[in-house]
C-alpha cells in the first residue's frame, strides 16, 4: 500500500489488479514539493522516444486501437529534473509493445521536471515548464498532424482510449486524415472522429477509437 503524505490530493485512486500480486494506481497531486531537489531523481534508462506523441494529442498511445500496441506493455516509472532531446522514430509490425501499429514522425523537446508511470494500457504522467515540437504519421489515426508546445505545466491520465490531462499552456497545430479533423490554438480546440476531444487552455478530455 502507497502512503501519501498530509496535504497531498489523491485526483484518482483504483485497483488494476486484485490478484496476487495487487497493482493500484493513484493519480496525486503534490505542487509544494516540485520544486525541491529531492522530490526528483534521474533515471539513466528513460526512453530517448518522447513519452507522450503529437504533444498530447494521443496519437499512439492510447485509443481502442492503440491498446494493440500497449496492452502488454511492462510496468516502468521515472523521473527527469532537467531534459532536452530531439529525434526522428519509424517502427512498424514488430511484436513489442509500442511497435505494432505502423508510425514515424519527428520530435523535439525540453522541459525542466517531468514524472510518469505506466503499466498496460494506463498511464499518468506530471510536467514542469517545458516545450516541444513534433510531427507523426499513423495508422492508429489514419493521417498525420503536427503540434507545437508551451506549458507552465500538466498532469495527465489515460486508461485505454480516455485521457484526462489538466495544465496550462499554449498548443498550437492540428491533425487531418480519414480517422478525422483536430484543430488546437494556443490550448484550445476539438477534434472530431477517432479522436473526440474538447480542451481549453490545454485542459482536455478525450475519447480515443
Amino acid at each position: 500500500m502507497t502512503r501519501h503524505n498530509e496535504g497531498c490530493d489523491i485526483l484518482y485512486n483504483t485497483s488494476l489488479r486484485k490478484q496476487k500480486p495487487k497493482v493500484k494506481l493513484t493519480v496525486s497531486s503534490d505542487i509544494k514539493k516540485l520544486h525541491k531537489k529531492e522530490t526528483w531523481k534521474w533515471n539513466k534508462s528513460s526512453s530517448t522516444r518522447p513519452s507522450v506523441e503529437l504533444a498530447s494529442a494521443t496519437a499512439s498511445g492510447s485509443g481502442i486501437i492503440g491498446m494493440i500496441d500497449t496492452f502488454d506493455r511492462p510496468a516502468d516509472a521515472n523521473a527527469e529534473v532537467t531534459y532536452a532531446r530531439a529525434g526522428t522514430y519509424a517502427e512498424a509490425f514488430e511484436n513489442k509493445p509500442g511497435k505494432r501499429i505502423p508510425k514515424a514522425g519527428v520530435y523535439a523537446e525540453a522541459g525542466l521536471g517531468r514524472a510518469s508511470a505506466e503499466f498496460s494500457v494506463f498511464r499518468v504522467e506530471a510536467k514542469g515548464p517545458n516545450a516541444s515540437a513534433s510531427a507523426e504519421a499513423t495508422a492508429a489515426r489514419l493521417g498525420a498532424g503536427a503540434m507545437a508546445q508551451a506549458e507552465i505545466g500538466s498532469a495527465s491520465a489515460s486508461a485505454g482510449p480516455i485521457d484526462v490531462k489538466v495544465g496550462l499552456g499554449v498548443d498550437t497545430g492540428g491533425y487531418i486524415g480519414l480517422g478525422g479533423v483536430e484543430v488546437k490554438f494556443l490550448g484550445t480546440g476539438f477534434s472530431i472522429g477517432r479522436k473526440t476531444s474538447i480542451s481549453f487552455l490545454n485542459s482536455e478530455l478525450s475519447f480515443s477509437l
